[in-house]
């Protein structure tokens, strides 16, 4: 499970905001049957989780734009 707190599936349709604001700001798995259902997430974690996957997309294309075997082009940021 990815997620440090759980919740029924019928405690959470009985009150989905207070076993969001029990989480503390962490995801919760949503258990049906004792198996993870899915997982709900606060939307400063989703805001958070999104930039880290813009960050690492960013990342992953100056890599390869550093690794595309042309030469490095020096800049100073003054000059744009």
């Amino acid at each position: 499970m990815m997620a440090g707190m759980s919740a029924s599936i019928t405690d959470f349709k009985a009150n989905p905001n207070a076993v969001i604001e029990q989480s503390g700001g962490e995801a919760v798995a949503v258990l049906k049957s004792n198996e993870p259902c899915f997982y709900a997430v606060p939307p400063k974690l989703f805001e958070a989780m999104t930039e880290a996957m813009e960050d690492l997309a960013l990342l992953m294309q100056a890599n390869a734009r550093l690794n595309d075997g042309k030469e490095p082009v020096e800049v100073n940021l003054d000059d744009l």
